[in-house]
């Protein structure tokens, strides 16, 4: 049996880890989307570090979970992640992110590298991917659970939540949706571009278990997917309360840091605010 606060400590130097990579993934090659990397560090490193079923030796078994990547301007931790648990050597991060010639884009592409099974960059359309993930499992008989990351505003479209209702109606029990609700868009605050309200009643609604938390903790994050991974009634989301930046002050829930890559100036507070690296 899994010790708890083990798992939670691990998953919280993991997210550290993915920062720090994507912080200099960014700052090198002067591209990407550094805060929604950073809002969604900790859920990726839960989801990878401590539920995912995801064998880096052997990337193409059909009894591999799967992970989609919904908002696909987060790609920077999804590579980061993925290096960090061992599906490729980590400094293929810093040679090749945003390399004309290799396979690690601002944007993901399916097959480009091990556990990157969608490519992303057009919004709205991963939940729907989950869904014929799902259902082939189910026809094929392999339980394996689909574990797919939105972005609040993405949901302004209409087609995830055409999705929602398909996952419903085929009661698609495999899927895990994870929201990650920064709370702020390309331009702006979603108040100021298309208010999404209460997400869980929403969800709730569409005839889906939901559950909201603090996306920064490890801890409610851990104990969220537990207990939802145990339901088998129908589809299960989480609405992760996050802050678009998370991490270093100067990026946090601010609009600008959804397109910027750091500069020198930004790095002394970024590496000190970050702390040290895992071991």
């Amino acid at each position: 049996m899994r010790n708890k606060e083990t798992e939670i400590k691990k998953c919280e130097a993991l997210a550290n880890a993915i920062r720090q990579d994507v912080l200099r993934m960014t700052y090198e090659k002067k591209a990407g989307f550094i805060g929604t990397s950073f809002s969604c560090a900790e859920i990726l490193a839960v989801i990878f570090g401590s539920f995912m079923k995801f064998d880096v030796q052997n990337p193409g078994n059909d009894s591999n979970d799967a992970f989609i990547l919904s908002k696909g301007h987060g790609a920077s931790a999804l590579y980061a992640v993925l290096a960090e648990i061992g599906a490729f050597a980590r400094d293929r991060l810093f040679a090749e992110f945003n390399t004309s010639g290799f396979n690690m884009g601002v944007h993901p592409k399916r097959g480009s590298l091990p556990g990157v099974i969608s490519s992303g960059g057009s919004l709205g359309q991963g939940l729907g991917l989950a869904c014929g993930l799902a259902l082939s499992a189910g026809m094929k008989g392999v339980a394996k659970k689909i574990f797919v990351l939105l972005g609040d505003g993405e949901c302004n479209e209409g087609a995830v939540w055409e999705s929602f209702m398909l996952a419903n109606r085929f009661n698609l029990d495999n899927i895990l949706a994870v929201v990650d609700r920064n709370k702020l868009q390309s331009y702006g605050h979603d108040h100021e571009v298309l208010n999404m309200g209460d997400m869980e009643a929403k969800i709730k609604s569409f005839g889906w278990n939901a559950a909201t938390v603090d996306g920064h903790d490890c801890g409610e994050l851990y104990d969220a997917i537990s207990s939802l991974l145990t339901r088998r009634d129908k589809p299960s989301a989480i609405i992760a309360n996050t802050i678009k930046g998370k991490g270093v002050s100067v990026f946090e829930d601010k609009v600008l840091w959804h397109y910027k890559w750091p500069e020198i100036e930004h790095m002394d507070t970024a590496l000190k605010e970050l702390g040290e690296r895992h071991a």
